[in-house]
């Protein structure tokens, strides 16, 4: 009898591991353009993308990828029994875009004209042993122009270092990020380089099962940064936390709640007759997201909609601005899936007004996408 009651408790134990493992497997049919329709943040989902913050999981999530509309593309493998490497051309990210913003505000007008372009991402990981995973990522983006006597250049270099633990009910997924920054400016034969350039972080995202057929996502990230053209000095931080649950209550329909609260704090600081310094402070508090996803057949509809509230100070010599702004976005996607390949794209929301245009098009854009991926997948 209590060999029975054993084998019972060990047939119980596994069954409900390999329900985790299918969850996992069944919500990871993916692309960038699925998070953006399900609210907009890949760390609430279990999704493709996840490798990019997380290096250490390339080998779970090997996949080609095709950005059509957004103009990138790349591909993650395993190799062997224990490595596996991925290589992605030309893919954007939000950082990219705080960097530019600085840039249009500083130096000379050359300076100003450069809008740092991403060219690659490169990815290795290594499975040490079963719920053990090392890996790293290295990104690199750059911009310049040269006319001469005039001269001007940015170049972004960012790692991340990840580790993912554990099996089954309980796992985590870590990097911590590396960042440098190299700003040249030469004008009328004068030379400025970067006062600073280096940022650092630590971005964490756990993994709990909530029984069979729900798992839980808590995840946090704080980044800090310092960089800018000499004289000038620029400092960001960031703190922000995140609370997901994701629900399959049958293979084929997916639901995401999720909430984010964070903070961006920025400084800028100008010396002149005094220290000129202006400081920014964007508060979340917070993002409320919710999401739904059905697939019949080889057809996927999702919907995702994503509120914010958003408080903001803008403190400088001449005082301090404080605005506070909420909206809601909604999102409607429509995938189709054939086996391991999966074309995923946003509904653009003016066809549900204007209908189809053959000829001539609409006056507020037409087309029945406004985005489509390929993605097809190597992993179960």
């Amino acid at each position: 009898m209590l060999f029975a009651d054993g084998g019972a408790t060990l047939r119980s134990a596994t069954l409900h591991r390999a329900a985790v493992v299918v969850l996992f497997a069944t919500s990871v049919c993916a692309s960038p353009v699925r998070v953006a329709t399900l609210g907009g943040d890949s760390r609430l989902l279990l999704d493709s993308t996840n490798l990019f913050d997380y290096p250490a999981l390339v080998r779970q999530l090997a996949h080609v990828d095709v950005e059509l509309f957004d103009n990138w593309v790349g591909v993650a493998l395993r190799v062997g029994e224990r490595h596996g490497v991925g290589l992605f051309l030309n893919r954007p990210d939000e950082e990219l875009d705080e960097l530019s913003t600085y840039l249009a505000g500083t130096g000379s007008q050359l300076l100003r004209s450069l809008e740092p372009r991403p060219w690659l991402d490169a990815i290795y990981g290594l499975q040490l042993r079963p719920g053990l995973s090392l890996g790293t990522g290295l990104r690199y983006a750059y911009d310049v122009r040269d006319q001469g006597i005039d001269e001007a250049s940015v170049a972004r270099l960012d790692g991340r270092l990840s580790v993912a633990l554990g099996t089954g009910d309980r796992q985590l997924d870590a990097s911590l990020r590396l960042q440098r920054v190299a700003l040249h400016d030469r004008s009328a034969g004068v030379s400025r380089e970067e006062s600073d350039g280096n940022g650092f972080g630590v971005d964490l995202r756990g993994r709990l099962a909530m029984g069979d057929d729900a798992i839980l996502l808590p995840s946090a990230l704080w980044r800090r940064s310092a960089f800018g053209l000499a004289p000038q000095e620029c400092e960001e931080e960031e703190l922000r936390g995140s609370l997901s649950l994701n629900v399959r209550p049958v293979s084929t329909v997916l639901g995401v709640l999720g909430i984010i609260i964070g903070g961006h704090w920025q400084r800028l600081d100008v010396p002149g007759d005094g220290l000129q310094a202006t400081e920014r402070r964007r508060w979340l508090l917070p993002a409320v997201i919710a999401g739904g996803e059905i697939q019949r057949g080889s057809l996927v509809f999702r919907l995702g909609a994503r509120h914010e509230s958003v408080l903001e100070e803008v403190e400088s010599p001449n005082g301090v601005d404080q605005s506070f702004d909420a909206g809601l976005v909604t999102d409607l996607g429509l995938g189709f899936e054939f086996g391991d390949l999966a074309v995923d794209g946003m509904l653009e929301k003016n066809f549900l007004r204007d209908g189809p245009h053959f000829i001539g098009g609409s006056s507020r854009g037409g087309g029945l996408l406004t985005t489509l991926s390929l993605l097809y997948r190597f992993y179960p």
